[in-house]
């Protein structure tokens, strides 16, 4: 009989619960389950052949130094590479600035480590990326949500949150945004409203981390500037990771900012992993030094840019009337709003019955979530499984509302 080590846990262990999203992955390994959970790229979208010739190089080189042990805040070829990256973004960007972390994840989960004590405050956008809530779970912070809108955050809600905050002497540790074809809806905050945030957090003195880890993933549309490359002060943290532009095998993600604060979070790592993947970390260098991932930016574009339209079509024809979504400019998500009397985490095992599986909208909130959204992602699945699953789900949303069929025949 396996030992009961429940009882030996600590209090902060107890703290750890399940992503929504995580559970979900399972079923991306089942072939009879078209899943729109998780936000994995396609296998379309990996760059197999120049992986090939990049693997092939470092496996020759001498003394193989991608397979040795490196320095904990990242490998400098890649810190050098990452920083002009960012200074093609607008963002006056440093190598000694810089965190390599085991993807973006990690960075936020450092975050943790190095700004909160329980009780202090996070704020973030209302829905917001649900693994935030994962990476600072057990530093038991006290989630403050500001709204959103089709332009991203709401600015003046946002000012008077902390002008309240103000009167009575508390001061949230960060704002914590995905600005750019955000996590979960989709949406891109508005260049105005970005203008605002950086003299928000300067009259607050809020540190804003800012994740964009979708920042080259977009497909329609002209780019919006960084928050971090309108910010003169220092107070915005810059993320990105390689997970969907290369592949998020390698767990390659980086932080940029204030020099104190990348100290803090390597002294932070040590005590976890020593450093990030170095094999990953040199794959990434090559990727971006080569020019690879600018020669194959427009192939990912256009494969995700196919995929959102045949979505967006099929909602279209097979949805109720009442229901709404988003029109994402890039990414991989948008998200959709239902009847208002329709569960979404509820109807989820019906759905999953028929064999399609999404993340129900509960998670992204916090506190109180609105019950009638789901987040959909649509660069994994094939097209014909895109088109099949929504009519699905389209179905589902009929029965549950005791709807009749749809009359018309379903995309093919």
């Amino acid at each position: 009989m396996a030992p009961n080590l429940e009882p030996l846990f600590s209090a902060r262990a107890r703290l750890l619960k399940a992503s929504d999203v995580r559970e979900l992955l399972k079923y991306s390994q089942d072939p009879t389950v078209i899943s729109f959970g998780g936000g994995l790229p396609s296998p379309e979208a990996f760059p197999v052949e120049d992986l090939r010739v990049i693997f092939e190089e470092l496996l020759h080189e001498d003394n193989t130094p991608a397979l040795q042990y490196g320095p904990t805040p990242g490998d400098p070829l890649l810190k050098n590479a990452l920083a002009t990256m960012l200074a093609s973004r607008g963002i006056p960007a440093k190598a000694d600035q810089i965190i390599v972390t085991h993807g973006a994840q990690q960075a936020l989960e450092l975050f943790g480590r190095v700004f909160l004590d329980p009780g202090d405050i996070a704020m973030v956008t209302q829905p917001t990326y649900l693994g935030i809530f994962t990476a600072l779970s057990i530093y038991q912070p006290t989630y403050h949500g500001v709204p959103t809108d089709n332009e991203g955050i709401l600015p003046d809600v946002l000012e008077e949150n902390l002008q309240a905050l103000a009167m009575d002497r508390i001061q949230p540790k960060f704002l914590y945004i995905v600005p750019t074809f955000h996590n979960p809806t989709g949406v891109t905050t508005s260049l105005r409203r970005r203008r605002a945030l950086v003299d928000l957090a300067a009259e607050y003195e809020i540190p804003i981390i800012e994740d964009d880890p979708y920042y080259d993933v977009r497909f329609e549309g002209d780019p919006v500037p960084p928050i971090a490359s309108l910010d003169k002060e220092g107070w915005v943290i810059y993320l990105g990771s390689f997970s969907k532009v290369l592949a998020p095998g390698f767990r390659v993600g980086f932080a940029h900012g204030p020099a104190d604060l990348m100290g803090k979070m390597a002294l932070a790592k040590q005590g976890v992993d020593l450093f990030t993947n170095g094999f990953g970390q040199r794959v990434a260098e090559r990727y971006l030094s080569l020019g690879l991932m600018k020669k194959h930016l427009p192939r990912i574009r256009k494969l995700y840019r196919r995929k959102r339209d045949v979505m967006l079509a099929t909602m279209k024809e097979t949805w109720p009337d009442n229901a709404e979504w988003t029109r994402p400019l890039g990414g991989l998500f948008l998200w959709a709003t239902v009847d208002p009397t329709i569960d979404t985490k509820a109807l989820l095992p019906r759905a999953a019955q028929k064999g399609v599986i999404y993340v129900a909208g509960h998670g992204f909130y916090a506190g109180q979530p609105e019950v009638n959204h789901m987040r959909l992602n649509f660069s994994f699945p094939s097209d014909p499984n895109i088109r099949k699953g929504i009519g699905i789900l389209g179905e589902a949303l009929r029965e549950e509302k005791g709807a009749p069929p749809l009359l018309v025949p379903m995309a093919k």
